[in-house]
């Protein structure tokens, strides 16, 4: 009976894993000879890219793909904040758009297909440009997937960021405690279960602390734990009640 329920856990975290997250996003860079696109890294929920605007024009270039199991659309949504006067900013995914209304359709893309994303930046000769960009990539049922171009010295925009997270214990069997520290007071915690469906939410108190969520009503099995800001998903962990 053990063994099939360790199998069973098994089983469900993998699944999990496809809750959690449908894309990856690759930063992707041409060779010197411009012959090639090569790797540089990638690009995980929540991070920014920090990008240099001491020449003309510079380039953010990426590959998005779906790492799901079956076919997915994929919405983007770009939001410019406080860009320097002059300068140009267009962006390609799936067509090619103008700022500063970035509303693309959705993308079409198959089981492990992938769709570059570049935004081009122009300071058009003008010293000391910057501009910060939100990306949002959604696939309906799974986490949105967030991150953050700055272009220059932009500064204007406090991107959220979660210093803690930590669910204990876990497994857990009445009672589970998170710490969290985030850098924006309008935070929510939010529970699911296996299957996606909400169970919990609460706003969190200040920017930081412990919050105490009774689970004894709860069935057992694997939960996940997402922490909002601004009603954007930041951070989705996964913990265990188990009796």
């Amino acid at each position: 009976m053990k063994k099939c329920i360790v199998l069973l856990i098994v089983i469900l975290s993998c699944v999990s894993f496809s809750f959690a997250q449908a894309l990856k996003i690759n930063q992707m860079q041409w060779d010197e000879d411009y012959t090639a696109r090569e790797f540089v890294r990638e690009i995980e929920p929540g991070d920014v890219i920090e990008i240099d605007t001491d020449k003309n024009f510079v380039q953010l270039d990426s590959d998005v793909i779906n790492i799901s199991n079956s076919a997915q659309s994929v919405n983007l949504k770009m939001e410019v904040s406080n860009p320097t006067e002059g300068i140009d900013i267009s962006a390609c995914w799936g067509a090619c758009l103008e700022p500063w209304n970035f509303n693309f359709d959705p993308v079409e893309i198959a089981e492990e297909g992938e769709e570059q994303f570049i935004v081009d930046y122009y300071t058009n000769d003008i010293l000391n440009t910057a501009a910060w960009i939100t990306c949002t990539f959604s696939v309906e049922g799974y986490e949105d997937f967030v991150f953050y171009i700055k272009f220059g010295d932009a500064v204007s925009v406090t991107e959220p960021i979660i210093t803690t997270n930590k669910a204990y214990p876990n497994p857990a069997t009445s009672v589970v405690n998170i710490d969290y520290a985030v850098n924006k007071g309008n935070a929510q915690i939010v529970l699911y279960n296996i299957l996606g469906v909400q169970v919990y939410e609460q706003t969190l108190n200040g920017q930081e602390g412990i919050i105490k969520i009774n689970i004894s009503d709860f069935t057992s099995g694997i939960y996940f734990y997402t922490i909002k800001i601004d009603g954007k998903a930041i951070e989705t962990k996964k913990f265990v009640i188990s009796r």
